[in-house]
């Protein structure tokens, strides 16, 4: 009877006992999972801005082969009135590029596009040679990939993109997917025109 005692008053301190070795036992195991949460996070965050990366300059190298590839007396040319000829579009592609200007990153001062969102409209109307848009091409390409690299740690940052509030991340995949839209546009042209891309010579 004494033992059967004994017992009852002891089982509950036990499980108390038990239950705290359980915690401090499992305390540590959910800090690493935490800790290796974290560490995928930063892990996809790096895998992701390498893939835009790459498909950035996939798109550039397309786009300039293309533009190099397309007669200038060509350029002028568009499926049906109201939409983009060539040079319009390789304009719009070039300012796009200028984009990161609304994320901070100053676009060189002699290209006339600053964070005022307007000027990115202003600087697709004007109207260049063949050889002036590969340059201002490949310069926004370059810039394009530059402030990529440099926002690296601010991707979850919000910003204002239209009417909608984004991340920085939402920004560049939505960049990117746009480049590419424009490029299967110019490759369309240069097919209806009889121009074999470049890259697929």
């Amino acid at each position: 009877m004494t033992k059967h005692k004994r017992a009852t008053r002891t089982g509950p301190a036990r499980a108390i006992v038990l239950v705290a070795a359980l915690v401090s036992a499992c305390a540590p195991a959910e800090a690493a999972d935490e800790a290796a949460g974290a560490d995928l996070v930063e892990l996809d965050a790096k895998t992701m801005l390498a893939d835009l990366e790459d498909k950035i300059e996939t798109a550039r190298d397309k786009f300039i082969s293309l533009a190099e590839a397309v007669p200038e007396d060509r350029w002028d040319w568009r499926p049906m009135e109201g939409v983009r000829s060539f040079r319009e579009v390789f304009i719009h592609i070039a300012a796009d590029n200028w984009w990161p200007t609304q994320m901070g990153y100053a676009a060189p001062d002699d290209i006339g596009v600053t964070d005022d969102l307007a000027t990115i409209g202003t600087y697709q109307q004007q109207r260049l040679t063949k050889g002036e848009t590969l340059e201002h091409m490949r310069r926004s390409f370059d810039f394009l990939l530059e402030s990529l690299d440099q926002s690296r740690d601010r991707l979850d940052e919000p910003i204002a993109l239209g009417q909608r509030d984004v991340t920085i991340a939402r920004i560049w995949v939505e960049l990117t997917t746009h480049m590419h839209e424009h490029l299967g546009q110019t490759v369309a042209y240069a097919r209806m025109n009889e121009i074999v891309p470049p890259w697929s010579r």
